[in-house]
């Protein structure tokens, strides 16, 4: 994923669905999701093992996770 070092809260984010295979991950670009924005991070060692899997994280990246498991932004 991707950051605009200019506006660090807007990245590009990979999102978490255990009913979508990870290949096939929605990318969302947060710049260009207008009512989106980031309110917490969290650390890598509070992702559940299988999330922690999906997302397959790497060295200096940030990664948050919405507490509304199951609802799809919009709704």
């Amino acid at each position: 994923m991707a950051v605009n070092l200019s506006k660090p809260l807007k990245p590009t984010v990979l999102i978490y669905d255990p009913s979508v295979p990870k290949h096939e991950a929605v990318i969302l670009d947060l710049e260009e999701e207008k009512e989106l924005n980031i309110v917490k991070r969290i650390r890598l060692a509070q992702l559940p093992q299988q999330v922690f899997a999906y997302l397959n994280p790497r060295k200096r990246m940030t990664y948050y996770c919405d507490a509304t498991p199951g609802k799809v932004a919009g709704e």
